[in-house]
């Protein structure tokens, strides 16, 4: 795992107002293979809150 990004292949650096976020200069840019996977998972997680958040639909009557 690189020292640097920690496996995340982003290098975040500065302080305050001076920080940047930019691709890890040893490990270069995320895989898109890698990118993709990331997304889906987060896609799936997001609609099962979502479904867990939505109230249950109950006929009232």
């Amino acid at each position: 795992m690189c020292e640097l990004c920690e496996g995340t292949y982003v290098d975040k650096g500065g302080s305050g107002s001076l920080s940047f976020v930019q691709p890890c200069p040893k490990c270069g840019p995320m895989p898109k293979e890698i990118r993709e996977k990331n997304w889906a998972d987060f896609k799936k997680r997001f609609q099962e809150a979502k479904r867990q958040a939505a109230p249950a639909k109950k006929e009232v009557s």
